[in-house]
């Protein structure tokens, strides 16, 4: 009896280990992923990202390498297009801000005018890239140029 027991206990133990889970680095590490841009010309890169795909909208956002600053890019879309920001013909078809103090109202930027283009939603490993320009303008109206920006392989 004491040795069907050892034995249904072996049993147990070895198939707990073989239906365990596979842990994937790679879900937490993404060495390609990155996001970027130049703010007034000056190079711009984000530390950390979060990236969610919800309500039929692409969320990126990015903060640097102070912590405090901060660029949040949303499309109201989910596929790959170029969506606008178009005053003169107003098209809004995302939404984009860059802060660079996340304590000071005065210094987000929103965007007036620009684009975003999705060029690569894959819905199977859950990756996305894509490119973005824009003209923020902050609550005292002064302006900022966002150009030459891109996000590579971002996970969601």
């Amino acid at each position: 009896m004491k040795n069907t027991r050892f034995l249904i206990l072996i049993i147990v133990i070895a198939f707990s280990f073989a239906c365990k889970k596979d842990s994937k680095i790679t879900d937490i590490i993404n060495p390609t992923a990155s996001m970027k841009c130049k703010i007034d010309g000056v190079d711009w890169s984000a530390q950390t990202r979060v990236t969610t795909i919800q309500s039929n909208k692409v969320i990126v956002n990015g903060t640097g390498s102070l912590g405090s600053d901060v660029l949040n890019v949303t499309t109201f879309g989910i596929t790959t297009k170029t969506y606008t920001i178009d005053p003169y013909n107003a098209i809004v078809e995302f939404s984009a801000s860059f802060t660079n103090d996340t304590n000071k109202p005065d210094s987000i930027y929103t965007a007036t005018e620009g684009t975003v283009t999705l060029s690569k939603v894959d819905t199977v490993n859950k990756r996305i890239s894509g490119t973005f320009a824009f003209k923020g303008k902050n609550s005292q109206l002064f302006n900022k140029q966002i150009t030459a920006g891109s996000f590579n392989d971002l996970a969601y």
